[in-house]
């Protein structure tokens, strides 16, 4: 182990916050840091530190379905060919051991080009040009600590890569399930922001309430509540609320 990677790991050993782990991290010379947990139905979202807006255009517009990033996650075995070239711990606390780089997710899984370069123009246009996402997890919950560079990441993996997965396997443990920095985001209804799953949610779960009233129970205004409506059906493909509604129920049978 290097000088600098002997620091680095005594650093994410003393450092006692999710932020702490963070700026230590993007010291390296990362641009961004997010991290994932992964249910059945929900998953469990920090965005510590990324591009505004990056995430609300990735999951609203549904690019995150084509994007070879996201679906190398959800592999049950990874097609990345050159997973653990430099990583010298092949697992860190459970099973989940298949870190890769977004360049050998790009080359590694089969998808529709055209919809590929979508996401991954979508990555270089907030500035992510390559990245890593490194894996964690326990009790058969999967996490990830995902990393972005503003270029080519190879060099830099090569370097850290085996104390970046002990600064991931902390991250998860600071994080831990019910966490106050988490936003638990519907994997079903990933399209929709936060407060549109919650406008959903509430019409399905008491329908008896007036606009009024379900606007004052979630903060906003009755006009804001209606605007939602509109944005809702148009994510969800239907004309009208009332066929999101629909829409929903029937998944839920």
């Amino acid at each position: 182990m290097s000088v600098s990677e002997h620091k680095f790991a005594r650093d994410i050993l003393n450092v006692e916050t999710p932020w702490q782990t963070r700026d230590t991290v993007l010291a390296l010379g990362f641009n961004g840091l997010f991290f994932q947990r992964w249910y059945p139905d929900v998953m469990d979202n920090w965005e510590g530190y990324l591009a505004e807006g990056f995430h609300e255009l990735y999951y609203a517009s549904q690019v995150y379905r084509s994007c070879p990033v996201a679906r190398a996650i959800h592999q049950k075995d990874s097609h990345v060919s050159k997973v653990h070239r430099f990583c010298p711990v092949a697992k860190v606390a459970g099973q989940w051991n298949r870190s890769y780089t977004f360049a050998e997710a790009r080359d590694g899984m089969s998808t529709n080009r055209n919809e590929a370069e979508i996401a991954d123009n979508l990555w270089k246009l907030f500035g992510m040009e390559d990245g890593v996402v490194l894996f964690s997890g326990r009790n058969n919950l999967k996490s990830a600590m995902i990393l972005t560079t503003d270029r080519s990441v190879e060099e830099l993996y090569q370097k850290y890569s085996g104390v970046l997965a002990l600064a991931a396997d902390k991250l998860d443990r600071q994080l831990c399930p019910g966490h106050t920095l988490l936003r638990q985001l519907s994997r079903e209804n990933i399209k929709l922001s936060p407060i549109q799953q919650k406008i959903l949610k509430l019409q399905i779960n008491q329908p008896e309430l007036s606009n009024a009233a379900m606007a004052e129970k979630l903060g906003i205004s009755v006009n804001t509540l209606f605007s939602h409506h509109k944005k809702i059906a148009k994510k969800e493909g239907v004309t009208t609320f009332t066929g999101a509604i629909v829409k929903q129920l029937s998944k839920n049978d």
